[in-house]
Order: structure tokens, then C-alpha cells, then sequence
């Protein structure tokens, strides 16, 4: 799978009752984001069962999507970093539906938690697309291929 060029994103929650202004927020990033339906509109994407964060991810009622820019590559880096979850309070907004988003990601999603399903070792979390945002315009997305991240000729 590591032929398959894909892009790259970091998911957000603030678990339980979690306020984002006091730094309760969960973020991860991923490359196995999806667009599954129109209407309703629906995205996927994979957690893995064994993720230190399973719960706060896999209860979720609502979670953001960031899409990451090129340059975001540390970003990208340091949210998918095993064991650790120490997030920068610098790295987040807050998006217009009170989600906490990347801050310079090309563009956002807000979800509403519309299905979880078991596959194997990982969870599949379906989410209905409840807003979007495209705050950056003419910047190109980070790409990751062959295990690194890449950027896409002009």
C-alpha cells in the first residue's frame, strides 16, 4: 500500500466534556481519509484498535478534519508520534462550527459521528460532514508515498 499516494490530515475531538480553550483536545493525524457519500455527505476514516486514544476517537459524537498544506510536514510528524500526546495549543483554532482545527490546514470538515465499524485491527468512523471550511486558497496539499512525505509537482 505504500505505492498508493495519499493525502494527509489530522483529526481532532475534544473528549468527553473537554473544554478545547483549556487544551482538552485529542488530535491524530491519518491518510486514510475518504469521501464516501454525497447525500447525506459521509467521509471515513481508519483508527487503529490499539491506539493509546481509542476511546476519546471511537466515542466521539463530533471530530474535525484538517487537511494538511505542504510545509505542514512537522505538524504531521508530531500528531502521528506513537505514545505521545502532548499537543501545541499553537497548532489549533477553532474552526466555525467550535471544533478545534490546524491552524494554515488548506481546508477543514466538522463531523457528526454517523457510524463506527469493526475491520480487523482497525475501526472504521463514518462521519456526516456538518460544515466546511476552505481557509486557505492556492496552497497545495501535503502528500505522503513510498513511507515520506512528498510534494506535488507544479
Amino acid at each position: 500500500m505504500g505505492q498508493f499516494a495519499t493525502g494527509v490530515a489530522v483529526v481532532s475531538v475534544v473528549p468527553g466534556d473537554g473544554d478545547p480553550q483549556a487544551g482538552g483536545i485529542a488530535a491524530m493525524t491519518i491518510n486514510s481519509l475518504v469521501s464516501v457519500s454525497l447525500d447525506p455527505m459521509l467521509v471515513c476514516w481508519n483508527l487503529q484498535n490499539s491506539s493509546s486514544q481509542f476511546g476519546a476517537y471511537a466515542q466521539a459524537e463530533r471530530f474535525a478534519v484538517s487537511i494538511l498544506a505542504e510545509g505542514q510536514q512537522t505538524l504531521a510528524r508530531r500528531y502521528a508520534a506513537r505514545g505521545s500526546n502532548a499537543l501545541i495549543p499553537d497548532d489549533f483554532e477553532t474552526g466555525p462550527h467550535g471544533l478545534p482545527v490546524i491552524a494554515g490546514a488548506i481546508g477543514h470538515l466538522a463531523c457528526r459521528r454517523w457510524a463506527v465499524h469493526e475491520a480487523g485491527d482497525h475501526t472504521l468512523i463514518l462521519g456526516q460532514v456538518e460544515g466546511m471550511a476552505h481557509p486557505e486558497s492556492g496552497v497545495r496539499p501535503l502528500v505522503f508515498f513510498g513511507g515520506r512525505f512528498e510534494e506535488l509537482a507544479p
